[in-house]
């Protein structure tokens, strides 16, 4: 390999280096409240999570296995601490029986601010909405009331935002 080949290969190198970790800088990422965050955790960390909503101002985690409660209510206390004893916890169905049918209808849904995703999950037969903040719980599911979308065929999820790169 020539001199300049290889000092060519070195700069590409170097620039595929820049770039990668350019993208991943906290600039580029969307601060979420410490609330939010800790909703990513629940969504990612509950054992058989099945979603998360709010009934009367009241945080509710749904679980997709009744088997998984106790280990669900110990990683909520591990989350949340002493606020753990203001959560609900409710057994759904394993099994949903969402559609993509029902996923083209709920679209809509991507318009209420703060609602970042929307995909129909074959492995448990539900719509999931993913929030990127917390507070737009509430909206997104009204938004799904207002579509005709029956929550109980949808797993609300709390996540980070997607960043470009």
């Amino acid at each position: 390999m020539s001199n300049r080949a290889a000092l060519l290969n070195r700069a590409a190198l170097v620039l595929c280096v820049i770039l990668s970790t350019g993208c991943l800088t906290p600039e580029n990422e969307l601060e979420q409240s410490p609330r939010t965050l800790q909703f990513v955790r629940v969504t990612k960390e509950i054992p058989a999570f099945g979603g998360v909503t709010r009934e009367n101002g009241a945080w509710v985690i749904s679980l997709l296995d009744a088997e998984q409660r106790e280990a669900a209510e110990t990683k909520l206390r591990d989350i949340f601490n002493e606020e753990a004893s203001h959560l609900s916890v409710r057994v759904r169905a394993p099994r949903g029986s969402a559609s993509e049918e029902l996923k083209d209808e709920a679209t809509e849904v991507l318009s209420v601010e703060g609602a970042g995703t929307l995909d129909y999950d074959e492995t448990t037969g539900y719509l999931r909405v993913g929030v990127i903040d917390v507070e737009a719980l509430e909206p997104v599911q009204a938004k799904l009331d207002a579509l005709g979308i029956p929550l109980e065929q949808v797993i609300l999820q709390v996540e980070r935002p997607i960043v470009s790169l």
